[in-house]
């Protein structure tokens, strides 16, 4: 079934009824958040965990930064994962990598839910993954895999929502690549085994999520906590508008 839907006053048509696959992102689309802000937050807290061994905390801060850009050019050989710890520890020069790694993984386990303080669920986002389980689609969590699975899941059940929900969750354990670069988005069609004439990609980053459709899959913007940074870059999106109208489109489907 094809509709109709105004964009900035013209109309385009879209048949979502032949898709069987959507890629949500995760921060500013699902959850309602300031992914600006939020780094603040985590890098602070974050930087808290390392005190003792690295008091100089804007130099620790430069440490992630660079070695989170390590990721974002990842070539594919190795994982995101395995790639940002080569980087942060080459770069924290410290002896003990042991009691850095338990560091991190405590953060992770015990202290990183804090950042969710705040947080209320998404009534909007958990009737669309609702709606959309029950028509049968497949729902992938397409957020940028820079953080691990564990931070991850901790956000989706800040939306109020499970990792149930979602057929793949992409985490910096799991995959090879990073956004903007499409070789992300055709590694989580291939791990879904779906094709791109299949799939809605629905986020709020113009460049970083908006891109995928340079491969053909259909885009859906979400400008409740846009991202554009007018870089000059001609991406073009197939609907546009909050996630309030986006579900209203999707509580449509039979």
């Amino acid at each position: 079934m094809i509709r109709k839907y105004k964009i900035d006053g013209g109309e385009f048509a879209i048949n979502i009824q032949d898709k069987n696959t959507v890629l949500f992102d995760l921060d500013g689309t699902l959850l309602r958040v300031d992914f600006e802000e939020f780094l603040k937050k985590y890098f602070k807290a974050l930087t808290a965990e390392f005190h003792d061994l690295l008091r100089d905390s804007d130099k620790f801060i430069k440490i992630l930064m660079k070695s989170t850009e390590e990721m974002i050019k990842n070539d594919g050989r190795r994982t995101n994962q395995e790639v940002f710890m080569d980087s942060f520890f080459s770069l924290l020069d410290v002896e003990n990598t042991e009691l850095v790694s338990c560091r991190i993984e405590h953060f992770y386990k015990n202290k990183f839910s804090l950042l969710g303080e705040g947080f209320n669920e998404n009534k909007d986002a958990i009737k669309i993954i609702k709606k959309l389980k029950k028509a049968g689609y497949k729902l992938a969590i397409t957020t940028n895999p820079l953080f691990p699975k564990t931070a991850i899941l901790e956000r989706i059940k800040w939306v109020g929502l499970k990792a149930k929900d979602f057929e793949l969750i992409t985490s910096y354990e799991n995959m090879h690549y990073a956004k903007p670069n499409l070789k992300y988005y055709q590694e989580v069609m291939n791990k879904m085994k779906v094709k791109a004439d299949q799939c809605i990609m629905v986020g709020n980053d113009l460049q970083e999520d908006m891109i995928v459709g340079q491969l053909g899959v259909k885009t859906f913007l979400i400008d409740d906590y846009l991202i554009d940074r007018k870089d000059g870059s001609s991406i073009k999106v197939d609907w546009r508008g909050s996630l309030k109208e986006f579900r209203d489109i999707i509580e449509r489907i039979e």
